[in-house]
């Protein structure tokens, strides 16, 4: 975050353009800090001895950091430190700087410093936003005297990074009563806790179509609808992982179906904080108030299932997945597939997935727990009072416990969280295939 934030001081600082910005961060992934930039950087070396030891690595066959030794500028002990920031993201920034837009790398200090002064930030702050520490960084940015709201924001930015890119900023939460959007796709967490996540836009899209692309990874999504569907299973993965850490408190938290409403206005009262995803907008919105809703009239997702295959002997094992998001459903397919099984049929609810077990009759069944309709407890039951010896997988988000214990006492005979641990559910595959649970 901290190079995005200063790359945006430069540009409006005219140091550098947008453009120069956006080439210096997309060259970062395949930049080697070199040690001299790292030594200016911390106040170990000046340019000058930095030139110095270049110019006697012309003479010796010596490495860097053992000529500046040798020359008495520097420990061991503080080389040791300049090789562990070798990948470090400001440090790989200055040294762009440096070499692509011929910044010294005394200028780029004194950039940093005025940075500093112009955000107000505290020496502190400036260590928590160079390391990711978003658990500080949010005692600056969302003046929030609720807990909940600021452990859950710092917990997106983790997931950002996490399941994401790290290229991205975010500025400061401000409280809101009449936020309007133009999308906003996210769900609500109940139980001892209410707390709704979305992620929203105005009439530019580009933000969220950034989030959905950057967390579906190498499955391909098209459409508004796909790009809709896989922000709402950002915001489970998020929800579930909050639900986990106030489960260990013996707080209860369960989750609602994730929702889409297009071109309206929040009801009650939000906090909206703007995210920035390689420089587009999408805002970030959390509530914890009892009366708080998304929208009035949901948009209900309109993306075609794969058609129905036969079932097949040469292979693995005939899988049917139930799962309302079109993402996790394209996620399980391809592992699955690329794994030797065949997915001969899917289920986007309860009552779909019940009727559509009658007629396929799969080998196994992976199914989700939260779904619209009827939800995955719901379905194990009606598909294990048809069939006793059926063969279901619950798939959950981190934080419902309760929910697979309720299923495991019913008949399923495993469990898997999302985001998918591709050994892990092969394992529980192949066990379930080979009866090891029966």
């Amino acid at each position: 975050m901290f190079t995005q934030l200063l790359g945006k001081y430069l540009i409006e600082q005219n140091v550098i353009t947008a453009e120069d910005n956006r080439q210096l961060h997309d060259e970062m992934g395949q930049t080697r800090v070199k040690l001299g930039t790292i030594a200016v950087a911390d106040g170990l070396l000046n340019a000058d001895q930095v030139e110095e030891i270049n110019h006697l690595q012309t003479q010796q066959d010596k490495r860097f950091g053992d000529i500046a030794i040798g020359l008495g500028y520097i420990t061991a002990d503080q080389l040791d430190g300049m090789l562990s920031k070798q990948g470090n993201a400001s440090m790989k920034y200055y040294q762009l700087l440096n070499e692509k837009k011929s910044i010294s790398m005394d200028k780029i200090e004194e950039y940093v410093k005025a940075f500093q002064t112009s955000m107000g930030f505290t020496d502190n702050e400036m260590d928590a936003i160079k390391n990711d520490d978003y658990g500080t960084l949010m005692t600056f940015f969302a003046l929030v005297r609720d807990k909940l709201i600021t452990d859950m924001a710092g917990l997106v930015m983790r997931n950002l990074t996490r399941f994401v890119t790290s290229d991205f900023y975010f500025g400061r939460m401000k409280r809101s009563t009449d936020y309007s959007y133009s999308i906003i796709a996210g769900q609500k967490a109940i139980g001892d806790n209410a707390i709704y996540l979305g992620f929203a836009a105005g009439s530019d899209i580009d933000g969220i179509m950034e989030l959905a692309k950057g967390y579906a990874k190498g499955v391909a999504i098209s459409g508004s609808e796909e790009v809709y569907d896989a922000v709402c299973e950002f915001a489970n993965l998020n929800n579930g992982l909050l639900s986990s850490e106030l489960s260990k408190h013996d707080e209860f938290s369960d989750m609602n179906p994730p929702q889409v409403f297009l071109r309206q206005a929040i009801k009650g009262t939000a906090y909206v904080m703007p995210i920035f995803i390689k420089d587009k907008q999408v805002d970030l919105v959390i509530s914890t108030d009892a009366e708080f809703a998304p929208g009035e009239n949901e948009h209900k997702l309109n993306i075609k299932k794969t058609d129905e295959t036969e079932k097949t002997v040469n292979n693995a094992g005939n899988i049917m997945i139930v799962d309302d998001s079109a993402l996790i459903r394209k996620m399980l397919r391809q592992l699955l597939e690329k794994n030797n099984y065949a997915v001969v049929a899917e289920a986007t609810n309860g009552e779909e997935a019940i009727e559509t077990y009658s007629r396929v009759k799969p080998d196994i069944v992976t199914m989700d727990v939260t779904m619209p309709v009827m939800d995955g407890v719901g379905a194990l039951k009606g598909i294990i009072e048809k069939d006793p010896e059926a063969k279901v997988i619950m798939v959950t988000a981190a934080g419902q416990k309760d929910r697979v214990v309720e299923a495991l006492k019913i008949g399923a005979k495993a469990f898997v969280t999302k985001p998918f641990n591709e050994a892990d559910l092969l394992k529980n595959l192949t066990e379930c295939s080979a009866g090891i649970y029966e």
